[in-house]
């Protein structure tokens, strides 16, 4: 082994000791995937800056719709990030809400984006003062992506990439959070482990982001939502679509109604699979405030539920 290649291995031995419990934390909680996150994972970029912060961004529309609610789903994604937060020592959170962006499509009602971005962003506030979050920050893309700044950061991706609009704005968005917030991880969603050529997801964006800024950032992915609809399983975390079967973070949702008539629409108490992924977003709110007692799923998801949007 060469000099060189020895003090690499000393270096990244000593990082992996000092982050040992944030290396545990990624294999251990069941609704990141772990094998991307890991693969994904920047120890130098955690390191530069230690006391720096958190950042993911969630969308209001899919190609075709605009979001009619708040899935139950975007409360794992909040949580994850404060677990991570916890563990790394991070300063803040920051959820960015990208609404400029929605209204790009053709089709968009401008309006009614502007009427859920504001529903969804005092959701999330009301959310996070409920759970006692604190560093909890709620960000539109309309609050900054009109500036000097930020138009400048644009510039700079297209002249250094050939992929979509899409993908510019996606990278600019985390060297906003990088120059302006501090921000050492980003974390996003993924619809499964293995990378597929059709489509694409957030590494998509990250590779290319680290291709042109190198090593500045650690990405962490998460598991995608889940529906009560066998046709239509795996779906963005953060999006309700109208017509969609699934948990609402909302007050006055019926959990055990909701869970029963699905149960017996799908002919399966498992909900084929749902019932697993929402019983991991229970298992991080317990370790994060305590058990809920020997109480039936049904009953710790109304309790949460209940408590989150009070």
């Amino acid at each position: 082994m060469s000099t060189e290649n020895k003090d690499m291995g000393i270096k990244n031995n000593k990082l992996e000791e000092k982050f040992k419990s944030y290396l545990n934390l990624i294999p251990n909680e069941g609704l990141i995937e772990q094998k991307p996150t890991l693969k994904a994972t920047n120890l130098e970029a955690l390191e530069a800056k230690p006391r720096g912060t958190i950042y993911y961004g969630t969308g209001l529309t899919t190609p075709k719709e605009i979001s009619v609610g708040l899935p139950f789903d975007v409360l794992g994604m909040i949580l994850v990030a404060e677990r991570i937060k916890k563990t790394l020592g991070l300063k803040e959170i920051f959820h960015h809400v990208a609404d400029t962006h929605a209204k790009t499509n053709e089709w968009i009602d401008s309006e009614e984006v502007d009427r859920r971005a504001k529903i969804t962003k005092e959701m999330l506030l009301k959310v996070a003062k409920n759970l006692d979050l604190e560093g909890y920050n709620v960000v539109l893309s309309s609050e900054f992506d009109q500036t000097p700044e930020y138009n400048d950061l644009v510039e700079y991706f297209k002249k250094n990439s050939q992929e979509h609009e899409y993908v510019i704005r996606e990278m600019a968005d985390m060297e906003w959070y990088r120059t302006k917030h501090g921000t050492t991880v980003k974390m996003g969603w993924i619809i499964q482990a293995s990378e597929t050529e059709a489509g694409f997801d957030e590494r998509l964006f990250d590779k290319e982001y680290s291709r042109i800024k190198g090593d500045q950032l650690s990405f962490v992915y998460t598991k995608p939502g889940r529906t009560l609809d066998l046709s239509r399983p795996k779906v963005s975390p953060y999006i309700q679509i109208a017509g969609e079967n699934r948990l609402l973070l909302e007050q006055g949702e019926d959990v055990l109604h909701k869970i029963e008539e699905a149960a017996e629409r799908m002919k399966d108490p498992h909900l084929g699979g749902a019932k697993k992924h929402i019983g991991k977003i229970v298992r991080i709110y317990e370790k994060l405030y305590g058990s809920l007692g020997k109480i039936p799923l049904e009953e710790k998801i109304q309790t949460i539920i209940d408590k989150a949007t009070a």
